[in-house]
C-alpha cells in the first residue's frame, strides 16, 4: 500500500461480525482490476476486499458464467479517503457539465454516496457490501454500453431495456448487462439502477430494497492479506 493510505488500526464492527477478506486468487473466473488504485486515487490499494459473506457470493457468481467467461472486479470496499475524494471530483465534474449547485445537491446521490464515517449510515461501499463488476471473455470487457463511472442515462441498467428499434449492437449490450444481473441476483445482491456495474448485498440499499435488516455498518480498518 502507498504510504499515504490509510494506517488506522481501529475497526468499527458491523451488525454482522464478518471480516473483509482479499479477493485475490479466489478463483479462475474472477479477475481483480482495482480502478481506483490503477488511477492513483488517495486511500486505495492494489488488492480488492468484501465481506466474507459477499465474496462467497461473487465467487458463486462468476461460476455461473459460461465457459470462457469471467467476472472483473474493480472496486469493493473503499475506504474514506477515497470515498472523499470521488465525491469532490463528481462535484467537479457536475459543474464542467454545467450543473447548477441546486442539481448537483439534487441528483448527486443517484451517482456517489456521502463520505460518511458514521458507522451506521456509510457508503455503501464503505460497508464492504458493495461491489462494481463487469464481464469479461479472454480479458476484455465485454460491451455494457459506457464505460464505468458514466454519468449518463446509458449508464443506467434497464436503458436498453427501454429503448425501442435497438440497433444489432444495442441488443448485445442489453444481454451483457441481462447476463451480470442474472449471476448476481441470483446471488441475492440488488442492482443500482443508476448504474450497471454496481451490486449490494447486506448494506444499507439492499436492506431498503429486500426490507431485511442492514447487515453490515462501516468499516475503517484497513485488511492485512
Amino acid at each position: 500500500m502507498n504510504d499515504e493510505k490509510q494506517k488506522t488500526s481501529d475497526v468499527i464492527l458491523s451488525k454482522k461480525d464478518e471480516p473483509l477478506v482479499s479477493m485475490r486468487n479466489r478463483s479462475p473466473k474472477i479477475v481483480i482490476q482495482p480502478i481506483y488504485y490503477q488511477k492513483k486515487m488517495p486511500g486505495t490499494s492494489d488488492n480488492l476486499y468484501l465481506r466474507e459473506s459477499v465474496a462467497s457470493k461473487v465467487i458463486s457468481a462468476a461460476n455461473q458464467l459460461p465457459d470462457g467467461l469471467s467476472l472483473v472486479l474493480l472496486d469493493g470496499w473503499r475506504s474514506y479517503e477515497t470515498q472523499l475524494y470521488i465525491y469532490n471530483k463528481t462535484i467537479h465534474e457536475f459543474k464542467k457539465m454545467g450543473y447548477t449547485d441546486e442539481k448537483i445537491k439534487r441528483d448527486i446521490a443517484s451517482f456517489v454516496a456521502y463520505p460518511s464515517k458514521d458507522p451506521e449510515k456509510p457508503a455503501p461501499h464503505f460497508t464492504g457490501g458493495a461491489i462494481d463488476l463487469t464481464i469479461a471473455k479472454d480479458m476484455e470487457w465485454l460491451d455494457m454500453g459506457t464505460d464505468f463511472d458514466d454519468f449518463s442515462d446509458i449508464a443506467y441498467l434497464d436503458y436498453y431495456e427501454n429503448q425501442v428499434n435497438l440497433t444489432d449492437q444495442d441488443r448485445v449490450r442489453r444481454d451483457n448487462r441481462r447476463l451480470l444481473k442474472a449471476v448476481m441476483t441470483q446471488e441475492g445482491f440488488t442492482v443500482n439502477p443508476t448504474e450497471w456495474w454496481h451490486y449490494d448485498f447486506g448494506n444499507r440499499p439492499w436492506s431498503e430494497k429486500t426490507k431485511q435488516s442492514m447487515l453490515y455498518s462501516g468499516i475503517s480498518q484497513w485488511p492485512l492479506d
